[in-house]
């Protein structure tokens, strides 16, 4: 009665050892999932870093205004006066467009679809 005791328990330790390994194993391969996710957000971090100096240096006002100071006459281009620009609350309102107007309906999302295609069989549409 003893030995089967003893047999039972050492199987039981050796599933426990190797459920434990399995763990272990698993959660090393998550950890170095994690470390390769944490290098691909650091390198995109560093990505958007550069592209936002770089828009900084190509959206610089002084280089702009030499642009458009080389190539006023091939592509008619003006220096902007800074009374050209307003504030977000000085422009126009939502337009308003009167219904069963094809266009505005669209844009205003109120636009009635009675196309039917060969794809959808009579009754079958909205």
């Amino acid at each position: 009665m003893m030995r089967w005791i003893n047999l039972l328990f050492l199987g039981l330790v050796i599933a426990a050892a190797t459920w434990t390994y399995q763990v272990k194993h698993e959660a090393e391969e998550k950890l170095a999932e994690i470390r390769e996710l944490e290098k691909k957000i650091a390198l995109e971090r560093e990505t958007i870093d550069l592209l936002k100096a770089d828009w900084a240096f190509l959206s610089h006002p002084s280089r702009l205004e030499r642009l458009v100071k080389r190539y006023e006459q091939e592509l008619g281009l003006r220096v902007t006066d800074s009374n050209q620009l307003i504030l977000a609350d000085e422009l126009p309102g939502v337009p308003v467009f009167t219904p069963g107007d094809g266009i505005g309906d669209i844009i205003a999302g109120e636009a009635i679809d009675d196309l039917q295609t060969g794809s959808i069989e009579e009754g079958q549409g909205n």
